[in-house]
């Protein structure tokens, strides 16, 4: 049992939470590692006068990474960008629900992405594909990215629908209960019944 008294998480969502924490952190770390490539591509090309070969495209594939592979922690945070100013506004049970909705509409958007993506990277895996510049890499990581980074997001979406599924059946939550609506919306609705009742 945790400390709230609710039931333990399923053990699987629990490791995918880890996961996307890892990938979040990794991709922070990648970011940090691009950032000096890039500056010692700048020192070599513009200080001491050397030619760059691998920087650019090492780079861009590490930002790719931190994009991609990164979002799963973003979405487990709700660090992704979303519009939810009519959501916030919802009784108690009709926001978990809208959320739930929310969540399995991105489910299929990253399912349908994935499935995409794999065939791109088996097709680069299998013909062998390279990046055709002068550091010439195979293809097969850089197209792995996508794939790897919709399916933590995927998994990262059925742990969010399994913890608001769990929250819309907890027992004691009314229809019309506010407890979990944010702070200034409840004291912005309190003003304004005030306003109204004078």
């Amino acid at each position: 049992m945790e400390a709230s008294g609710k039931p333990d998480k399923f053990f699987l969502f629990r490791w995918v939470d880890r996961i996307s924490d890892v990938a979040g952190y990794v991709s922070g770390v990648l970011i940090l590692v691009s950032t000096l490539i890039i500056c010692e591509a700048v020192t070599l090309r513009y200080v001491i006068g050397a030619p760059t070969v691998w920087q650019t495209e090492l780079s861009i594939y590490l930002l790719m990474f931190a994009a991609f592979v990164g979002g799963a922690y973003g979405l487990k945070h709700g660090d992704h960008v979303n519009v939810d100013i009519v959501i916030n506004r919802l009784p108690g049970r009709a926001r978990v629900a809208a959320n739930i909705v929310a969540a399995l509409f991105g489910l299929l958007f990253v399912v349908v992405v994935a499935a995409i993506s794999f065939k791109l990277w088996w097709f680069a895996t299998s013909t062998g594909q390279r990046s055709g510049t002068a550091w010439n890499p195979p293809m097969t990581f850089p197209y792995f990215i996508i794939p790897l980074g919709m399916t933590l997001m995927g998994l990262q979406y059925l742990s969010i629908i399994y913890d608001r599924v769990r929250e819309l059946l907890a027992e004691g939550q009314g229809p019309e209960e506010d407890r979990d609506r944010p702070e200034d919306l409840q004291e912005a609705d309190e003003e304004m019944e005030g306003g109204v009742n004078q």
